[in-house]
């Protein structure tokens, strides 16, 4: 129990300092909750994984877990955007298909408009949000 207690105080220190390394730089709220989410689930994941050093699943997965997340939710910022401006859907795949955001306008709230946007990995939604865009 003693190592998974070592562990657990390590990971989250490394946490506490990727936080604070991201909040030196200007990103969007969105950016920084889905590097957060993807740091940590990298982080779990990488641990799992590799048996032989923990630590460094740990660095590498969440290291990984942060810019993938970081970028997704980016993605899925700027397509609620556009197709709230432009008032038609909007579709954002990835070089090798395996990821696909789209984006489409539900209904207008004053010079507000409400938003659907789905995220898709490998074909399966994995994470479907409705929000107002105002410009």
């Amino acid at each position: 129990m003693k190592g998974c207690a070592k562990w657990l105080a390590s990971f989250l220190v490394f946490a506490l300092l990727l936080t604070g390394l991201t909040s030196c730089v200007e990103l969007r709220q969105e950016t920084k909750e889905g590097a957060t989410i993807g740091a940590v689930a990298g982080g779990v994941i990488g641990v799992l994984l590799d048996k032989k050093n923990r630590w460094r699943g740990a660095v590498v997965g969440a290291a990984l877990g942060a810019i993938i997340g970081g970028t997704a939710a980016t993605i899925m910022d700027k397509a609620s955007k556009e197709a709230a401006t432009y008032k038609k859907p909007v579709e954002y795949v990835s070089e090798d298909k395996t990821q696909r955001v789209y984006a489409k306008p539900i209904q207008s709230q004053g010079k507000c408009e409400w938003v659907s946007v789905q995220y898709y990995e490998y074909g399966k939604l994995v994470k479907e949000e409705k929000k107002l865009v105002c410009p």
